[in-house]
């Protein structure tokens, strides 16, 4: 008998057939994520549901849509292990995305995080906790590899009591300068 994948969505087994056979379907990456987060059985996913070839070029936005849900790690790094393999195998050239250019500002700003969570003596992990962020995010900021929004920014700032602030260098250019400044105050 075979397992019930989707025992708690309204999904049949089909219409998943259907999305996973296609990645340039918008819930390719949502189902996929969800079926990859239920089941470790290999030989069922790759027989009854998504090809090899798909899996491994969508397994990044798919690891992705797996840790943006929550879903357990151990699926993940399970899932992960199983795209080593597969992609070996299969002898794929997977294109890697050219890294983003490091902004000046960015790294600026991800040093003086660093420096305020170290203060702290937090871990990444115990700032991402408290910020409501993943670790990796914060890791990201902090080597100024990531465009972060400023919501990411007043959440991580907020919970190591830093203050942003943001001054206009020249009122004819349209560039700002700023800084982010601890607020706490020790004795």
């Amino acid at each position: 008998m075979e397992e019930n994948i989707f025992w708690d969505k309204k999904i049949t087994a089909q219409k998943v057939k259907e999305i996973l056979s296609n990645d340039a379907n918008p819930r390719f990456i949502e189902v996929a994520s969800f079926l990859l987060s239920r089941t470790n059985n290999v030989r069922v996913i790759f027989s009854s549901y998504m090809n090899k070839v798909i899996f491994c070029k969508n397994w990044p936005q798919i690891k992705a849509g797996m840790r943006k849900n929550k879903w357990k790690d151990e699926r993940i790094i399970f899932w992960d292990e199983i795209y080593k393999v597969v992609k070996k195998e299969l002898k794929l050239r997977i294109r890697k995305r050219k890294p983003k250019p490091v902004v000046s500002e960015t790294k600026a700003i991800g040093g003086i995080i660093r420096k305020a969570r170290k203060d702290k003596g937090w871990t990444q992990k115990e700032l991402a906790k408290n910020a409501g962020v993943s670790q990796q995010l914060v890791s990201f900021v902090e080597m100024g590899r990531n465009n972060f929004s400023f919501v990411t920014l007043k959440k991580i700032s907020t919970v190591l009591d830093l203050k942003i602030i943001i001054v206009p260098q020249r009122e004819s250019n349209f560039s700002t300068g700023g800084s982010i400044t601890s607020t706490s105050t020790s004795s």
